[in-house]
């Protein structure tokens, strides 16, 4: 929970311990690859035994996760050294925790980001978009089948005489 609080100050979101439901972290444990006592390469750059797993922290409302959220948009590039943290200073990161399927769509639709040379793919409020371009409106992607509709061009629709 302190973690969590840490992070909130340092994105200037006041945030207080009740409005915090749970932090726990969450996946496997990411080894550097190295056995202890071993000496050599292959610890990275920090030569750290391992690095903290992802930290799940649930908040009572939206409003306060959304304003999380957009805080940590606005104030990129902050590190484990600004929240005071002794170990070497790490890039931290404030994301959506999305569904399977969701988190599924997303990687596909970043996939089809880079072969469509779209703009925009982002989530939010758990909810996949996708944009073409500057100015062009926003695609909410639901399912694959959204993904070939958002790729299908007007100017090639014309073409094909459609």
């Amino acid at each position: 929970m302190k973690v969590g609080l840490l992070v909130a100050t340092k994105l200037g979101v006041k945030l207080d311990e009740r409005d915090i439901v749970s932090a726990e972290r969450v996946g496997p444990r990411h080894r550097s690859g190295r056995a202890s006592g071993e000496s050599g390469e292959g610890a990275g750059a920090g030569g750290s035994a391992e690095r903290p797993r992802p930290l799940v922290v649930r908040v009572t409302r939206r409003a306060l996760k959304d304003e999380l959220i957009k805080s940590t948009r606005v104030r990129r590039e902050g590190t484990t050294a600004d929240l005071g943290l002794s170990a070497a200073p790490r890039p931290f990161y404030v994301n959506d925790r999305l569904t399977k399927t969701n988190r599924l769509l997303f990687n596909r639709a970043r996939e089809a980001k880079k072969q469509l040379h779209w703009r925009f793919v982002c989530t939010k409020q758990g909810r996949v978009y996708a944009r073409q371009e500057e100015g062009k409106a926003r695609h909410w992607i639901r399912s694959e089948g959204d993904l070939t509709r958002v790729s299908v061009q007007p100017c090639c629709l014309e073409y094909v005489g459609l």
